[in-house]
């Protein structure tokens, strides 16, 4: 078997855990299957924003994780991480690398090293920073997403997404960026990788009874919101359905765990507290933040309704939702809003409630209907929990990745002077700059954009 270098994002999920990113999520998920494979894994876990260390901490913690040893960053700083983990690779000696979620793979593109590379590409970087400069009303940060991209595209061997519709947007990408030639184009590049559920909520049993920490009354019915409230989350139509449902049924209460997505976007739960604080009745919504792991899973076993509303966005029609699939794990009847890949599955097996985008009167009407109608809910929220049990078990979804790992194939020599290669080196080097020329800003600049220089060195190569 392989000795394989991981790089991911932490924490996982020991216990007394307050963060439950779907990066950390997918850590274990790829991590957990490996192990059990025989392979011999060094994880590395890369904190993200919220949790990382205070100054004067050592770089490098140790942790375990169901009985798994394994090292946590305490901090995220790109100019002090390559140099430290440039010198684990070469006391490790790895057959292969993987780095998982944009942030960890990014980093070891930056590495340069020869050795056999699978990025997991975990959402769609660009649909995500467009998402976030909407809200914000901001795109300077677009750029940087761009640079994640690029880099990882042009350094990683094997790659996959959490979507299908992703991994079409990765292969324009590398056509795009001279990534791919006519060697790679009969090889598998890409593999899509759904979410699986979180052994910890597939081992979950259901229960009559509220928890008593919630302190609400026996007749509660309890719909949940677990995660972040990240950019693409329609926070004016959810608002203005609880604010109907509310009106229409005095027993209704909405328990919100998470909350802000540290380091990307406060303003997206700033704006949900406001617009709870001035719009709904005082005690209907209880917002928990976040909270111990152990209290997340409780409420995952006993309230009524899991909930997920998007907005019509880009992220949305690219992007997957950990919280729809673990929720289902763990025997939660969902409801969710159209766009997503696993709402169109959800959709298409009838294992959940699944309505328009931006229809608040629909919204309040549907959450109405789905905890009076118990008996149904309840019928389909289990032949729900059997299919995702079978079909997005972590091993399952891992199968590509473990015949990799099996055997890590010989690099692709990109040597020569192609039109493909002398794209992609030049590409590569606009990349060296933390922030490359991406966007004029509307701006008179006398220098061309960066996409207008693409152009332009795509237009001399198509005359060679």
């Amino acid at each position: 078997m392989a000795r394989i270098f991981v790089l991911g994002t932490g924490p996982l999920l020991e216990t007394g855990s307050k963060i439950m990113s779907g990066q950390c999520l997918r850590t274990w998920h790829f991590c957990k299957p490996l192990l059990d494979d025989g392979h011999e894994v060094r994880l590395i876990t890369v904190p993200i924003p919220g949790t990382t260390g205070k100054p004067g901490d050592p770089l490098e913690i140790p942790a375990s994780y169901e009985n798994f040893d394994h090292g946590a960053l305490t901090h995220n700083d790109e100019g002090t991480l390559l140099p430290y983990l440039k010198e684990a690779i070469d006391q490790f000696q790895p057959d292969a690398l993987l780095g998982i979620n944009a942030w960890p793979a990014f980093l070891l593109a930056s590495l340069g090293t020869a050795i056999p590379f699978w990025a997991d590409l975990n959402g769609w970087t660009m649909a995500e920073g467009l998402a976030r400069g909407a809200v914000l009303g901001d795109d300077g940060d677009f750029a940087h997403f761009w640079r994640l991209e690029a880099r990882t595209i042009h350094a990683a061997h094997r790659f996959s997404t959490v979507t299908s519709r992703q991994l079409y947007a990765l292969q324009g990408e590398m056509a795009m960026l001279g990534a791919i030639d006519r060697h790679r184009v009969a090889t598998p590049i890409g593999e899509v990788i759904p979410n699986a559920v979180h052994p910890l909520f597939a081992k979950l049993e259901r229960k009559d009874s509220l928890p008593e920490w919630l302190d609400l009354p026996a007749s509660a019915r309890v719909c949940l919101w677990s995660g972040g409230f990240n950019s693409w989350t329609d926070v004016p139509g959810l608002v203005l359905g609880l604010e109907m449902l509310c009106a229409r049924d005095p027993d209704f209460h909405l328990v919100c765990t998470g909350g802000a997505v540290h380091g990307h976007d406060e303003k997206t739960w700033e704006d949900f507290q406001t617009a709870v604080a001035s719009s709904l009745p005082p005690g209907k919504v209880h917002l928990l933040g976040w909270i111990e792991l152990e209290k997340v899973l409780e409420l995952h076993q006993s309230v009524h309704l899991g909930i997920n509303i998007d907005g019509d966005n880009l992220e949305t029609r690219f992007g997957a939702r950990n919280r729809l699939t673990n929720m289902m794990g763990a025997g939660l009847p969902v409801l969710t809003t159209r766009g997503t890949e696993i709402a169109e599955w959800i959709e298409h097996r009838d294992l959940g409630v699944v309505i328009p985008a931006g229809d608040p009167a629909v919204l309040a009407d549907s959450m109405f209907q789905a905890m009076h109608d118990r008996e149904r809910v309840h019928a389909r929220a289990v032949t729900a929990r059997k299919v995702v049990l079978e079909e997005f078990l972590a091993a399952n979804t891992m199968a590509p990745v473990l015949e990799w790992a099996r055997n890590p194939p010989p690099i692709i020599n990109r040597d020569g002077d192609t039109p493909q290669n002398r794209l992609a080196m030049w590409v590569s080097s606009q990349c060296e700059h933390p922030r490359p020329e991406f966007l004029n800003g509307g701006s008179p600049s006398p220098h061309r954009s960066l996409p207008d220089r693409i152009l332009g060195k795509l237009k001399g190569y198509l005359k060679t």
